[in-house]
């Protein structure tokens, strides 16, 4: 499956049959070689939001232990698929 997300904007993805879910924000490009995206972890009033930074030459990445294939990148938006 694929997932278009738009810089801002944040995805909620399932982490696998009864193992709840978790979202992801597209953080956009700080410069021409990188591109970040932000897990959100919350419980209650309380979470983070730390952003990971990879290579615009990455081809798979992990987020939250779940491998994503990056297919398309832009400053204005990511196409990952599972």
């Amino acid at each position: 499956m694929q997932y278009k997300i738009k810089v801002g904007d944040y995805l909620k993805i399932n982490k696998g049959f009864f193992k709840g879910s978790f979202k992801v924000l597209y953080s956009g490009m700080p410069n021409k070689v990188t591109f970040s995206l932000s897990p959100i972890f919350h419980n209650g009033y309380q979470g983070f939001s730390p952003n990971i930074f990879y290579s615009i030459d990455s081809k798979i990445i992990t987020v939250y232990n779940k491998e994503f294939k990056v297919i398309e990148i832009s400053p204005d938006y990511i196409i990952i698929a599972e």
